[in-house]
């Protein structure tokens, strides 16, 4: 999990800059591009546990024992942390952080929808 709070992060911090150097504000463009771009991320981030999914063992071991997949958002070096026991990936707090992303691009969405239609 902590793979995808931190592919989550990467793109959301900026964007959250962004909002708040403009008061709060989001154009319609920053609505769609910010969840995509926050998606993405996470895809990008756990790129390398994909063929896990798909049955692909054999492909994953090796992702996961090359340095190379640091490309993918420090992959491989997050993978060693957990397995010296440095990370817990079972942390409760990884969940709360990506409940927290999510709930904060929604309540984005929904303050612009409200004062938008309070203007008209």
């Amino acid at each position: 999990m902590n793979h995808v709070l931190l592919g989550a992060c990467i793109p959301f911090l900026p964007i959250l800059i962004v909002y708040i150097l403009r008061k709060g504000r989001a154009s319609v463009a920053m609505l769609i591009g910010a969840p995509l771009a926050v998606a993405a991320g996470v895809l990008w981030a756990s790129a390398p546990d994909v063929p896990r999914l798909l049955g692909r063992a054999d492909l994953y071991f090796r992702l996961h024992s090359d340095p190379r997949t640091n490309i993918f958002f420090w992959h491989y070096t997050i993978d060693q942390l957990e397995n010296c026991g440095a990370l817990s990936p079972e942390s409760p707090g990884y969940t709360v952080g990506v409940v927290a992303i999510v709930l904060c691009l929604l309540l984005m969405a929904w303050r612009e929808l409200h004062i938008r239609e309070n203007e008209a």
